[in-house]
C-alpha cells in the first residue's frame, strides 16, 4: 500500500493506494504539494474491492473497473474537498496566482479569460508558482500556495511550445482517463520548477480578458470598490453578496492595486505588466 501526506493551507491530506496505475497518476497530480507531518484531516484511499473504489474518510465516492476513471474522479474530488475543508479559514478565488519579489499577484476571471496563460508566461519568465484555478486568501491578506499542476485542457498551447516550457524548467507528465463516450483522453500536466510553498502578501489583483480583436494589450487601473463588487462572483464558495464583499474587503490589503488587462498576445501582455506594475 502506497501512502503520502501533503499539506495545503492549514490542513493535511493523506493519500493511500494499492493500484499502481492510480498511484502513478496520484503522484503526478500531487507532485508539487509539500509533504506534511500533521494529522490528516482528509484521507483519500483507492483500493480494490469488487471494483476499484475511491473513498475519502471512509465515504465511498466512486467505483469503476477503469483505473483512469478513478484517477480522474480523484482529481476532481481532491480539489472540491480541500476547498470545502479550508473555508472559512481560507477564501478560494477562481484565479491563478504567482509570486514576484515576495509579493503575490492573482489573475481572477471566468474560464478562458487567460488566467492560466498569464500565469504560465509569468512562470516561464522566472516568477514563483503559487496556484492555478484556486487562489487561497487567508485572514491576514496573504495568498496561500495551492500548487496543482498547470493544465490547459489540450496538449499544445497556442502561445507556448513544449521546447519553451522545457527550457524554463517546467516538466511535463500525463495521465489518461476515459471521456463520457469511453474514449481514452490524455491529460497533460505541467510542473513548474520554482514553486512557492509559503504564503505571500497580496499586492496585485488583475482581471484578464483575452480578446482576439486587441492588437496592443490594454492595462487599466480600477478603483478598489469596483474590484470588490466584481470579485465575489469568482469565489468558489458562494454566500450572500454582502457577506462575501465584507470578507474580501477585510482580507485584501489596503495597499493592493486592481487592474483590468485586455490582450490577444500573452507575451506582449506580460511585457506590459512587467514594465507597468512589476518594475
Amino acid at each position: 500500500m502506497w501512502q503520502r501526506t501533503f499539506g495545503v493551507g492549514n490542513i493535511s491530506v493523506r493519500l493511500e493506494s494499492d493500484q499502481q496505475r492510480c498511484t502513478d497518476d496520484i503522484q503526478a497530480i500531487t507532485s508539487l504539494f509539500p509533504d506534511s507531518e500533521r494529522q490528516p484531516g482528509l484521507i483519500f484511499s483507492i483500493k480494490q474491492r469488487k471494483k476499484i473504489t475511491l473513498c475519502v474518510n471512509d465515504e465511498e465516492l466512486w467505483q469503476s473497473n477503469d483505473s483512469g476513471e478513478i484517477s480522474a474522479a480523484f482529481e476532481v474530488h481532491l480539489y472540491i474537498r480541500i476547498v470545502q475543508e479550508l473555508v472559512p479559514e481560507l477564501a478560494s478565488i477562481h484565479a491563478a496566482s504567482i509570486g514576484i519579489d515576495q509579493q503575490a499577484c492573482i489573475f481572477a476571471g471566468v474560464s478562458d479569460a487567460g488566467k492560466s496563460s498569464m500565469c504560465t508566461k509569468a512562470v516561464i519568465e522566472g516568477s514563483h508558482y503559487l496556484s492555478d484555478e484556486f487562489a487561497l486568501l487567508n485572514k491576514t491578506g496573504e495568498v496561500e500556495p495551492f500548487p496543482r499542476p498547470l493544465q490547459w485542457g489540450k496538449e499544445q498551447h497556442p502561445a507556448f511550445t513544449h521546447d519553451m516550457m522545457a527550457k524554463a524548467g517546467i516538466k511535463q507528465t500525463t495521465f489518461q482517463f476515459p471521456d463520457t463516450e469511453g474514449n481514452n483522453v490524455s491529460a497533460l500536466l505541467w510542473l513548474p520548477e520554482k514553486v512557492q510553498h509559503t504564503p505571500l502578501p497580496l499586492r496585485w489583483v488583475i482581471f484578464p480578458r483575452f480578446d482576439a480583436s486587441v492588437s496592443t494589450p490594454e492595462l487599466t487601473t480600477i478603483r478598489r470598490g469596483e474590484a470588490l463588487m466584481e470579485l465575489p462572483q469568482h469565489l468558489h464558495q458562494q454566500q450572500r453578496a454582502d457577506i462575501m464583499l465584507q470578507m474580501l474587503n477585510q482580507r485584501i490589503p489596503k495597499d493592493a492595486t486592481f487592474h483590468r488587462l485586455r490582450f490577444s498576445n500573452v507575451h506582449k501582455a506580460w511585457e506590459l505588466l512587467k514594465h507597468s506594475l512589476f518594475s
